[in-house]
């Protein structure tokens, strides 16, 4: 992974950018000698036997696993599935799992998975609180629908729950289905290399120590001068401080799609407190050239753009010969898809940079698990440097927490069916 910022280093933001690397360099030297529990799970070993059993377990006679889990319980677990094609266009897949996240909630939607026989359906449940309203009310539907088709619960369904009394754990015990622990100590934005996001990551074809191998390193630069997510936190800083509060994301690949929304959910819940904080806004190239570059490029300038893009030159498909003879279509022949999506990367950072906006590249080999881990943890460990320089708790949600609340008591108001 390169992480190149010589374009998102405007003028304005030059003496500020220094400044905050200068304070960030002090949090450094305090995370090496305190490590935060985050920054040891790429080294972790002793978790991944248990994954592997309740991933095989679960996973016998299945064709289809509907993932219950909302925000942090899903997001990371989709970006490692995807790797290997979940979600995208294509939808070539590894192995022969339908993997369904269910991390919204929609009655119809959800009324229609489970209208199926669900003989070959497997349930997986992750709640770190386990008591979560939105998962709760999903496995309940699925434990009726199991026992509308005569099924036992506890060869169908398998949760991650939070130690201690539970709602999750009283249900598991209750019906006899494996729990397997959530890291006490790691939040579910954070949670992407626990077995939250590895254990599905087995179902989608990947080595759970593959994905940590690239996280490992990451850390393992973390005393470096230039270590990336500790410039990539200073830089996102110096540009809240010259006004710009809108942080764009936009890989160039729809296997890194769902980067964007759990990149989405990690800074805004993360830093958006006491006023702080900026808006991550997802895109996808290059589509969204065709939608947002517009904006970008004249509109407010108000964001700082980080596009991220994987090598593509000579990958996929080409054009016929004859392309060559009309003048319109002459400058794809003899090119590859995947060099016209390196050619409007580029030509997108380039107009990006003429007109002045502030734009970073981040720039990967290939599209792995190792890549993908890389990421995952240079947007944790950015993360955690900005909330340190804004000196705000990365780890809670306050405002979250109030709106659960108020939704319990309107639920209570309703009248029960």
């Amino acid at each position: 992974m390169r992480h190149n910022i010589d374009r998102a280093l405007t003028p304005d933001i030059t003496a500020g950018f220094e400044a905050v690397c200068q304070k960030l360099n002090d949090a450094r030297a305090r995370l090496i000698d305190n490590p935060l529990p985050h920054m040891g799970l790429p080294g972790r070993h002793d978790d991944v036997a248990e994954m592997q059993a309740m991933a095989e377990k679960l996973a016998d006679g299945a064709e289809r696993i509907l993932l219950l889990g909302t925000g942090g319980s899903s997001l990371g677990a989709q970006v490692l599935a995807q790797i290997n094609g979940w979600g995208t266009p294509a939808g070539v897949f590894s192995g022969d799992l339908n993997l369904v996240f269910v991390d919204n909630l929609d009655a119809d939607s959800y009324a229609r998975l489970l209208k199926t026989p669900m003989a070959t359906t497997r349930i997986f449940v992750v709640s770190k609180s386990g008591g979560t309203a939105e998962t709760m009310m999903q496995l309940g539907g699925a434990l009726l629908a199991l026992a509308r088709d005569g099924l036992n619960p506890a060869t169908h369904i398998a949760a991650i729950a939070g130690e201690g009394d539970n709602a999750l754990r009283r249900l598991a015990s209750k019906h006899g289905f494996d729990v397997l622990s959530h890291d006490g100590d790691i939040g579910g934005r954070f949670s992407v290399l626990t077995n939250v996001g590895l254990l599905p990551a087995i179902w989608a074809g990947l080595d759970p120590m593959a994905v940590r191998a690239g996280a490992a390193a990451v850390m393992a630069q973390i005393k470096a001068d230039d270590f990336a997510p500790l410039q990539g936190a200073a830089l996102q800083l110096a540009h809240m401080q010259a006004g710009r509060n809108i942080s764009v994301l936009m890989p160039y690949a729809d296997r890194l799609d769902r980067l964007a929304f759990w990149y989405r959910q990690l800074w805004a819940e993360s830093l958006g407190k006491q006023g702080h904080g900026s808006v991550p806004v997802n895109a996808l190239g290059p589509v969204d050239q065709h939608s947002q570059v517009q904006l970008y490029m004249d509109g407010p300038d108000d964001k700082l753009y980080t596009l991220i893009t994987a090598n593509t030159a000579g990958q996929g498909p080409s054009v016929p010969d004859d392309f060559s003879d009309d003048t319109a279509l002459a400058p794809l022949a003899g090119h590859t898809m995947g060099n016209l999506v390196e050619a409007e990367a580029r030509g997108t950072m380039d107009v990006l940079a003429e007109a002045g906006r502030p734009v970073r590249h981040i720039a990967l080999q290939d599209i792995s698990a190792e890549s993908v881990g890389a990421l995952l943890m240079h947007f944790q460990m950015e993360t955690i440097f900005a909330a340190e320089g804004l000196g705000i708790n990365a780890f809670d949600q306050p405002a979250v927490e109030a709106g659960k609340i108020r939704a319990k008591q309107y639920l209570a108001e309703m009248v029960t069916r």
